[in-house]
């Protein structure tokens, strides 16, 4: 990791760059005669990219000979310590070909490269954050997934929240959520 001070907006920061780099061998093995009970392919996203197997539960370990890299940058507000923007991008790299599956019959994995996964969040304004996320098929040239949110917070249990979510040829959401008191009172305890 990697930390400088700098400025942004007329603000002092500290700027930290996180490089990553994750070598991964793992020999394949024949799994298919094994019963399949817990076992579910991960959500890809900027986390489990990073995650020592593809699947999730004991049930299947995934033959794998990949490297991921990626990089994310953080700027803190340098008297208050709180996030200001936060920028990643992550990337795989299969040498060879994934054979083990977890339904009989699925191809194996051959792409070469991973979706780019490109994520940021800001919190520049008082009582506003802002977070994107995006995730770029480069066979097909367009976006595969992406999220786009806002949240509103200027007090303890006084927040609004909207989203965007956009899974191609899936789904498509729009999300509303808040949390605002009612009345003002004091509490008082049951009986």
């Amino acid at each position: 990791a990697f930390e400088r001070d700098s400025r942004w907006l007329g603000r002092a920061q500290r700027q930290t760059l996180l490089p990553r780099l994750l070598y991964k061998r793992t020999p394949y093995r024949e799994q298919d005669s094994l019963p399949l009970f817990d076992t579910a392919e991960r959500d890809f996203n900027s986390v489990s990219i990073f995650a020592p197997d593809v699947y999730s539960g004991l049930d299947r370990i995934a033959d794998a000979h990949q490297v991921t890299f990626g990089a994310s940058s953080r700027w803190v507000d340098a008297t208050t310590g709180a996030e200001t923007l936060r920028l990643g991008l992550a990337q795989r790299y299969r040498f060879a070909t994934q054979r083990v599956t977890l339904a009989g019959g699925t191809e194996p994995l051959d792409r070469r490269f991973s979706d780019l996964l490109l994520d940021g969040s800001t919190a520049q304004w008082t009582h506003w954050r802002f977070d994107a996320a995006l995730q770029y098929d480069p066979d097909q040239e367009r976006i595969a997934r992406s999220l786009l949110a806002a949240r509103y917070s200027p007090g303890p249990y006084r927040t609004a929240s909207v989203g965007y979510r956009l899974a191609r040829d899936r789904s498509e959401q729009l999300e509303f959520g808040w949390q605002w008191p009612l009345w003002r009172g004091t509490a008082r305890p049951l009986g």
